[in-house]
């Protein structure tokens, strides 16, 4: 075997503990992503009106736009990297079979 065949098993030890370490943190970023706890602040309170929108303030709280987006790129590499995986094994098919 060729080294640069066995840098393909060692990527593929390193695939298998990657998606054991993403299968623990994904379910836990998504409860962050989704938290919509509103946050009573300790300092002296501003109003620039008359009405509070607690909920309006929690949808649109910066720091929940970017978990929703990294869950949401998080969605998409998951999706391309079964995507390759599956090419990789056609390929490697393909391959044995032709012997």
């Amino acid at each position: 075997m060729r080294s640069a065949d066995e840098l393909v098993l060692l990527h593929l030890n390193d695939l298998i503990a990657l998606v054991d370490e993403v299968k623990r943190i994904y379910p836990e970023a998504v409860r962050s992503a989704d938290d919509v706890t509103v946050g009573r602040s300790s300092g002296v309170a501003v109003r620039t009106s008359s009405i509070s929108d607690p909920t309006a303030s929690a949808a649109l709280d910066p720091r929940r736009g970017a978990r929703q987006s990294n869950i949401k790129q998080s969605r998409k590499s998951v999706k391309a990297a079964v995507i390759a995986l599956r090419q990789a094994l056609a390929h490697a098919t393909l391959a044995a079979d032709s012997q």
